[in-house]
């Protein structure tokens, strides 16, 4: 590994996201994003964007229900190197009354891919359901433990939609047998 000596620190970009619960149950998800420059920017037809100065600051807000549906959604870009950036803030929008499940992603990229979207701005709304995802996980398990503790009984007759969806939730691993151990794979 580089030691400080041998490297120059030329870019910052920090992603932030927050949970909020609102009266309503409802959780808000603020999701933000800043690219801090090490390094001047130059620009053939504006003047750069100096060391320590922004390229972008971004923000997006979604409120999403109980049942993973998108409620409300606001985005607002402060900073970014040109002035038509922030002209597709209203297009997000669009994507109240998605359900963040599978799928999600597909329907975001349909609605905002390309030039109806900001790349930043976008890549946000991955982050901020990732967030509603983990936020949202105690109130989940907890309805679903309320209905019956066995999560073969669960509403839609269907197992934690994370089994097998990464390697220490696989079906027949460590984190399996401690948590659900009667969602095992057969033979187990």
């Amino acid at each position: 590994m580089s030691t400080d000596d041998d490297r120059k620190l030329v870019h910052t970009r920090t992603i932030t996201c927050r949970a909020f619960r609102l009266k309503n149950g409802f959780l808000e998800i603020e999701a933000t994003v800043t690219d801090l420059k090490g390094q001047e920017v130059p620009f053939r037809s504006r003047p750069p964007v100096p060391v320590g100065d922004y390229m972008h600051r971004m923000s997006l807000s979604l409120v999403v229900d109980d049942d993973y549906v998108v409620q409300d959604v606001r985005a607002s870009t402060e900073t970014a190197p040109w002035p038509m950036c922030g002209g597709v803030d209203a297009a997000y929008r669009g994507l109240i009354g998605l359900r963040i499940n599978d799928g999600f992603s597909r329907r975001v990229r349909e609605i905002l891919g390309g030039v109806r979207g900001c790349t930043h701005l976008t890549e946000l709304v991955t982050q901020a359901a990732n967030t509603y995802m983990q936020a949202s996980w105690p109130d989940r398990i907890a309805r679903q433990i309320a209905i019956d503790p066995n999560p073969r009984n669960w509403p839609g007759n269907r197992a934690p939609a994370f089994v097998d969806q990464c390697h220490a939730w696989r079906q027949d691993g460590a984190t399996m047998q401690q948590e659900y151990p009667e969602l095992m794979a057969p033979g187990e």
